[in-house]
């Protein structure tokens, strides 16, 4: 009895399975970001996409373990297993950025300075605006920043999501994404900033970052477009010059270490 023949698609698959399964994996991926299979739902089974591709079932799964990677969909195993769909996160590109950032040995410095180029023009641009929800949604944050006063940890979680929420309101998705790529490494920084202090037994600057908070907001709310960038910008260049000059890590790497 002659051995079976092997299709044109399994015989490419047999040359080079990853490129195969990057293939399946692309056209996987266009389905879940144009939101054809929706966050929530699962793709279709493996027999079914093994006959729509035309792959073997290694293939599909390589396809899978691609997807997995980038957390787009997550694998289960039992009567409801199968690929199901996952939505992109920030904190997906965050942690990668973290990763780059520490192989390449950049700098705490750099990342702050990034910063400081991304913030004032987002706050400039709520200013100009002057949404009135927009005030709204930082005043909210703010009424959660001055209950946590009295709680280091909750308050730097509170005033880095201040920050965030400034280029989030800004509308432009881009700077958002850039945002949350330095926000992982700014955290990490001003953890390790505030454990030395409690070691020092230096004073406590929670309730002097409210206030800066508090007047941004007051600058947006105003419409003081110049003015609300400009004090942004020293705000964050103060925050930088204060954690820097800690001194204990000077890079990424450091820091994560």
């Amino acid at each position: 009895m002659s051995p079976p023949t092997l299709t044109e698609a399994e015989q490419a698959i047999e040359v080079g399975v990853p490129k195969a399964a990057e293939v399946v994996a692309g056209q996987l991926r266009r389905q879940i970001i144009t939101g054809k299979v929706p966050q929530g739902d699962a793709l279709a089974s493996e027999s079914e996409l093994m006959q729509t591709f035309g792959v073997s079932r290694p293939t599909l799964r390589a396809a899978f373990r691609i997807l997995e990677s980038e957390h787009l969909v997550t694998m289960r195993r039992g009567s409801r297993g199968g690929a199901w769909v996952s939505a992109p996160t920030t904190g997906v590109i965050a942690r990668r950025a973290g990763v780059y950032l520490q192989y390449h040995g950049t700098k705490l410095d750099d990342v702050h300075r990034a910063r400081g180029i991304i913030e004032p023009p987002a706050a400039a641009i709520l200013a100009s605006r002057g949404k009135a929800s927009d005030v709204a949604a930082l005043e909210a944050v703010l009424a959660e920043e001055e209950a946590a006063l009295d709680d280091p940890d909750a308050l730097r979680e509170v005033g880095e999501r201040f920050h965030a929420t400034v280029v989030k309101l800004a509308g432009n998705q881009t700077l958002t994404v850039f945002s949350a790529m330095l926000h992982g490494v700014i955290d990490a920084h001003t953890v390790r900033f505030q454990t030395g202090q409690r070691e020092r037994g230096d004073p406590r600057r929670g309730a002097e970052l409210h206030g800066e908070h508090k007047r941004l907001t007051e600058l947006i709310k105003a419409g003081a477009v110049r003015e609300a960038e400009d004090y942004w910008a020293a705000h964050l260049e103060g925050v930088r010059k204060i954690l820097v000059a800690e001194g204990e890590a000077d890079t990424v790497l450091d820091l994560m270490s």
